[in-house]
């Protein structure tokens, strides 16, 4: 992904709120310095006002955000140094050598993640995006966990990234929940694919690339960012697909009992993760544990090979 060069952020807003100057823009920041200036809320209305500013001032491109409990270093999970093996519960290493055969696995992977949308049961209206374009398929797959792909989770909802951020829980006095809250600016989502040749992007929305019947990917309200194009794993594509290229503020949410209110509650798993969900079903038939095509057996023979390598 293109690097940003400099964005309104944190600096940008409290400059603002003391002073609310004409010109803003030597307030500037880079997405270094916005990954290190943390910036803490204690509610989600303190935290929309603020993307509110942020939105406002960042015109140009659209912010889209992602949770996670921890703050670490954002990557596709290809490129992560383990992962959660898809329905098996167990965590299986991902090194320099083994990250090739992850990587070459994708395509037939892609395929069989076709044919089962395709699948009459599931019904898929419009076929041509899943069955030409890989980055539609990895972006099935990613959402899904299914297999490591360049790609990572982002959505449109600040709401669902906060409830992400938290573990799906809620927080309370005596055992506070902290996550972290990450605002990148991407390309305008033209259509259910958009490549973008002059940011290196490729940003693919869930709602139209997945079954009208996945619940899944249309309740998070999700988006795949990659790099785009990509060829082959090469020793930069690491460096050129970190989403923290993209990032103009970082936020830490803590929630000691009054993070949510009536009006902007919880997300809850049952909502952003339904466990009647048709397409995980299938999913699950097919590269589960017990599946026809074992993703867990196939991840356990790389891992073999890489050992044997070593």
């Amino acid at each position: 992904m293109y690097r940003l060069e400099h964005t309104y952020g944190k600096t940008t807003y409290e400059e603002w709120s003391k002073n609310q100057p004409d010109d803003l823009s030597s307030t500037q920041t880079s997405p270094d310095e916005a990954n290190g200036a943390v910036w803490d809320v204690a509610s989600f209305r303190e935290l929309a006002d603020r993307v509110a500013f942020l939105g406002s001032l960042n015109k140009r491109l659209t912010l889209l955000y992602r949770g996670q409990t921890k703050d670490l270093d954002p990557l596709p999970v290809l490129f992560r140094s383990s992962w959660k093996c898809f329905d098996s519960g167990m965590t299986l290493q991902i090194n320099n050598l083994n990250r090739e055969h992850y990587w070459r696995e994708l395509e037939l992977l892609g395929r069989r993640v076709f044919d089962l949308c395709n699948d009459p049961g599931l019904g898929l209206p419009r076929k041509t995006g899943l069955r030409d374009i890989r980055e539609v398929q990895w972006a099935v797959i990613q959402h899904y966990e299914v297999w490591p792909t360049p790609l990572i989770d982002l959505t449109s909802s600040l709401r669902a990234a906060c409830s992400f951020a938290f573990g799906l829980a809620k927080g309370t006095k005596g055992q506070p929940r902290v996550g972290f809250i990450y605002v990148v600016r991407m390309p305008h989502a033209a259509a259910s694919i958009t490549f973008d040749i002059d940011q290196h992007i490729v940003l693919a929305r869930l709602q139209s690339a997945c079954p009208p019947i996945a619940r899944r990917p249309h309740y998070q309200e999700g988006y795949l960012v990659g790099r785009f194009p990509m060829y082959s794993i090469t020793p930069e594509l690491q460096t050129t697909t970190r989403l923290a290229r993209r990032l103009i503020a970082k936020f830490r949410v803590q929630d000691s009992g009054a993070f949510w209110d009536d009006e902007f509650p919880l997300i809850t798993a049952g909502a952003l993760m339904p466990q009647q969900d048709p397409l995980y079903d299938r999913l699950q038939q097919e590269f589960g544990v017990n599946g026809s095509l074992s993703v867990h057996k196939v991840a356990e023979k790389l891992s073999v090979g890489s050992a044997k390598a070593g």
